[in-house]
């Protein structure tokens, strides 16, 4: 067996053990057992700390199908120690499972970093990059089936389309005064804006917006229709004394089959595998929430990235005005020239509206493919184009503008950095990734606002930017 398969073990077993928040004597005798059986050095239990659960699971697949059997009836047993197989552990094991007995890719595991994510919440999701009528149809024709077939084992179905009726369905009156509670300072247009923004989401906007932007994982911007399960959570240490523990959380995704009653057949087979796995049922009356509104778990998270915003010139905060030219950070004015202006804004288009959160370094972290170099060329001519009195004559390629963003770049920096008094400067400028192939910014996008021929945007809202991403 390979150093990085015992180090997955590791993380797999730790998981396991904590996930209930309860290590019980057999938990520990059984987590002794694993690493003794699978000849676990202290050094490879220490690396583990830092290894997620979706790079564990990558690592093994490359076992035997022989090991892998073995690992997950280890596993099983260990799982079982003590107060015997709870929800949490029937959730890993039915993940491990799924992911180890895969041949056909229909099983995705995911880990993403999170802050504030309550453990115990127990969802069901279905996403989806495109809109795809078969199974929307059967989910609409069959959802409380399938939302009743869910919470008796105590898991809610999520269909976006239903939430936004659910907020479309509420007191308008109500809603609005909720708003004004979370922010005070809202204008009446941007009350409507927000209205709309709750009221009209769609899963493909969840799925390529929300979740894309939020886990930044490439997986979601281009994805089949698909079931989303939240399967726990992994704590990863600091690795140094400089750095802070970090909560990730782990999900499950199963593609559907484009086919009929694809989504009931699954949902099955889900109930069907748990109800194998959880050593004591947990059944409940399925009960809904009708008129009120809901914030906690992935209500009050969606609702967050929907909803939070900010009013003009508060702190912590971009403004950005086309038509004048300017732009305000942290309530001052950043003297930028209009190409400078036009290049810090590309930088935010690549980080917010495009599934690679980034400006991708051409030539550093991979040669860029001529559709992408064509798309960059047009992305930063049109946005060039808002700061010019007459519109660019001419298609210079981007390869050409490399080295001159650059130096944009760098003065937007300085810039930056010599004005602005804030705790953290670096939410505003833009910086490397960890990697140092791409340009991003850090800021929640949420708190940059646009204003345009007297019109306030929220960034994601600008009409531009859907322009651009069709």
């Amino acid at each position: 067996m390979r150093h990085k398969q015992r180090i997955a073990i590791s993380r797999l077993i730790s998981d396991l053990i904590k996930s209930d928040e309860v290590i019980s004597r057999e938990e520990i005798a059984a987590y002794n057992k694993i690493i003794r059986s699978f000849d676990i050095s202290p050094e490879e239990l220490f690396e583990a700390q830092q290894l997620t659960f979706e790079d564990a699971i990558q690592f093994l697949h490359y076992m035997s199908r022989e090991e892998q059997q073995r690992l997950y009836a280890t596993l099983s047993t260990a799982a079982a120690a003590g107060y015997g197989c709870v929800a949490k552990e029937a959730l890993l094991l039915l993940a491990i499972s799924a992911c180890l007995n895969d041949k056909t890719d229909k099983y995705t595991l995911l880990t993403t970093e999170t802050k504030g994510y309550r453990t115990d919440d127990k969802y069901v999701i279905y996403i989806e990059s495109d809109y795809m009528p078969v199974i929307n149809e059967e989910i609409q024709a069959n959802y409380d089936t399938i939302a009743n077939l869910l919470q008796l084992w105590n898991f809610e179905f999520i269909y976006i389309p239903k939430l936004s009726q659910t907020f479309r369905d509420m007191d308008r009156a109500y809603l609005y005064d909720i708003l004004r509670y979370m922010n005070p300072r809202l204008s009446e247009e941007l009350l409507d804006s927000l209205y709309e923004r709750l009221t009209q989401f769609t899963t493909e906007s969840y799925t390529r917006d929300y979740l894309a932007a939020t886990s930044k994982k490439d997986y979601f911007y281009d994805i089949e229709p698909s079931l989303l399960m939240n399967i726990g959570v992994s704590l990863l240490p600091p690795a140094t004394a400089s750095q802070r523990e970090r909560f990730c959380v782990n999900m499950l995704a199963i593609r559907l089959e484009n086919e009929t009653n694809s989504v009931l057949k699954e949902i099955h087979r889900i109930i069907d595998n748990y109800e194998n796995l959880i050593s004591e049922p947990e059944y409940h009356r399925p009960k809904r929430i009708k008129g009120l509104f809901r914030y906690h778990g992935f209500y009050k998270q969606l609702f967050d990235f929907l909803a939070r915003h900010h009013t003009n010139g508060e702190e912590n905060s971009i403004r950005i005005d086309i038509p004048a030219r300017r732009i305000w950070m942290h309530n001052m004015e950043i003297p930028m020239s209009a190409t400078q202006l036009a290049t810090y804004v590309f930088i935010l288009h690549q980080t917010f509206c495009t599934h690679h959160c980034g400006l991708i370094k051409a030539g550093q972290s991979r040669p860029l493919t001529d559709k992408e170099v064509k798309r960059l060329g047009e992305t930063y001519r049109a946005i060039c184009n808002l700061f010019r009195d007459t519109p660019i004559v001419g298609e210079r390629s981007y390869m050409e503008e490399v080295t001159n963003i650059r130096g944009y770049i760098a003065r937007v920096r300085t810039l930056i950095e010599n004005l602005i008094n804030a705790d953290d400067i670096t939410y505003y400028y833009p910086k490397d990734s960890l990697d140092k192939s791409m340009y991003h910014v850090t800021i929640d996008p949420m708190k940059i606002h646009i204003q345009d021929l007297g019109k306030e945007y929220l960034f994601a809202d600008y009409p531009i930017w859907k322009i651009i991403n069709n």
